[in-house]
């Protein structure tokens, strides 16, 4: 039961980062200059929108980040910046909620902060593997390998 109880947390932390996750590509993107478009959780017709934020019910399992052009074309280092944000924000939730875990040891935090920094971890791995996602989307690790490995590679 207990197993069945702590997968069933780790689920539940599967949006809240996916979220985070998301957002640090929109906050790296904005340190470069970039402004926000729009986060998008799964694919199709949104079933729920507040803002630039949106969840469709297709492929709710992945997220996409999106950015307005700005005039001035990104150097490959911005553009790894980009890519790196989303990992870098689960990196840093992680981090932050074993620091609370190690600061405010309570049954109750050890118990939830164990799922989330596995999570956490789930998604920095797998978000760095050179993959096409279920969509044809490249993944953020997929991405920086074309970023750093093709030869044609353009700056936009």
């Amino acid at each position: 039961m207990h197993f069945l109880l702590f997968n069933l947390i780790m689920l539940a932390f599967y949006f809240p980062s996916l979220i985070l996750h998301e957002y640090g590509h929109a906050l790296a993107a904005r340190l470069v200059g970039r402004r926000l478009k729009s986060i998008s959780i799964g694919k199709g017709e949104p079933f729920l929108r507040i803002g630039h934020f949106s969840i469709a019910r297709k492929q709710f399992w992945e997220g996409l980040h999106q950015s307005h052009p700005s005039e001035i074309s990104l150097s490959r280092g911005q553009r790894a910046a980009i890519l790196l944000g989303g990992v870098g924000a689960n990196l840093i939730g992680g981090v932050f909620v074993l620091i609370l875990s190690m600061l405010f040891s309570n049954p109750v935090m050890q118990f939830l902060a164990q799922p989330f920094i596995q999570v956490s971890l789930i998604f920095i791995l797998f978000n760095l593997l050179p993959i096409r996602l279920s969509s044809g989307i490249a993944s953020d690790g997929l991405q920086l390998k074309q970023l750093f490995f093709n030869k044609n590679q353009h700056t936009s």
